[in-house]
């Protein structure tokens, strides 16, 4: 028989050790509503583990990047947990994952670090099809396509060995109604396909699934069926194209959607935010605002003053999609071509 969500001190000592339960040492059990409770040694020792150590040694343990970020939040702003259950004020924390976590931490040190280790060898899947390894040493050239509501924007990268990649063009095409005919998406693409530069490799972000999600949505319905039929009459087009290098088949890969607003930290909540920020800290230190270094030298971008002088010439909103694009592509060489760990492991957890 077990006691759920009531402290020792709540029995007599005769039924208390009667039952024979381990006492929880927590201030309001009742809320997490464990199976079964943690002996006062385990309690110590996650309390220990949760106050005590480095943001970057709980990564070992069964928790996200996101999750740990509220808890170094708190920290930061609190001091110390009092209790286990207080954890659970924190904006993404449940019961069950407060359980695995807790759980983890109570396991032996060794156990612990294997579950991490399996989770950092873990291969994410970033595009469609995957791109091969077998690949990555014919990569020399890269375009990355951004499909927005009023516009169509490329940025093409230059891709060398031990040296930072370098941004060799930007650029944009309008699109004047988001409710086309598909002979005039035709026409439109038609033009878009002889101005995209030749590459070895083409990305695009995956296409949001063109449904109504709820009433009176039937407008964005229609957008997306647009964005989704643009994509695919450029795509095609593009993986028509003899590539450069004649050995890279398939040319053409569609990227997990928000890869690159993840990467950079511009995915808040369930929106894309402005790229702006990350655009101007890639032009002046060529690495990310929230970066300090970076792995491998090629994750580095250079952007030359010409094309920086184009960024400023258009208004807020190509700027945005100019932006866009260009983060599409770099994501995409860090993740898959450069294979550059600081980048991979945000997406590992």
């Amino acid at each position: 028989m077990f006691m759920l969500g009531i402290r020792s001190g709540f029995l007599p000592r005769s039924s208390a050790s009667a039952v024979g339960f381990r006492c929880f040492n927590v201030k309001s059990t009742p809320r997490l509503g464990f199976p079964c409770a943690y002996s006062d040694e385990e309690t110590r020792k996650i309390l220990n583990t949760l106050n005590e150590e480095d943001v970057e040694q709980l990564y070992k343990y069964n928790i996200s990047k996101y999750r740990l970020k509220k808890i170094e939040g708190w920290r930061k702003k609190f001091g110390s947990f009092m209790s286990l259950d207080q954890v659970l004020e924190l904006d993404g924390f449940g019961i069950t994952v407060l359980r695995k976590f807790y759980d983890s931490i109570v396991q032996n040190p060794k156990d612990a670090e294997a579950v991490a280790q399996k989770a950092i060898k873990k291969d994410v899947k970033f595009t469609t099809p995957i791109f091969s390894v077998n690949v990555i040493p014919k990569i020399q050239s890269c375009v990355s396509l951004y499909v927005g509501l009023d516009y169509v924007t490329w940025a093409k990268f230059k891709v060398s060995k031990d040296e930072p990649t370098v941004l060799t063009g930007w650029n944009s095409f309008q699109i004047n109604d988001r409710k086309l005919h598909v002979s005039e998406l035709i026409r439109n693409v038609t033009q878009i396909n002889q101005l995209i530069p030749e590459a070895d490799v083409y990305v695009v972000e995956n296409p949001a699934v063109a449904q109504t999600v709820a009433m009176g949505s039937a407008t964005q319905t229609n957008i997306n069926v647009q964005k989704s039929q643009l994509i695919a009459m450029i795509m095609l087009m593009l993986s028509n194209r003899v590539p450069e290098s004649a050995e890279i088949v398939p040319n053409v890969y569609f990227v997990k959607q928000y890869t690159s607003a993840r990467l950079f930290g511009i995915f808040v909540g369930n929106e894309r935010v402005s790229a702006d920020g990350v655009v101007r800290s890639l032009m002046e230190r060529q690495i990310g605002p929230n970066e300090e270094s970076v792995e491998h030298v090629q994750s580095k971008l250079v952007i030359p003053s010409g094309l920086k002088v184009v960024y400023e010439e258009n208004d807020s909103a190509e700027r945005e999609f100019l932006g866009q694009s260009m983060l599409l592509g770099l994501s995409f060489l860090r993740l898959c071509v450069f294979k550059c760990e600081d980048s991979l492991k945000i997406f590992r957890r």
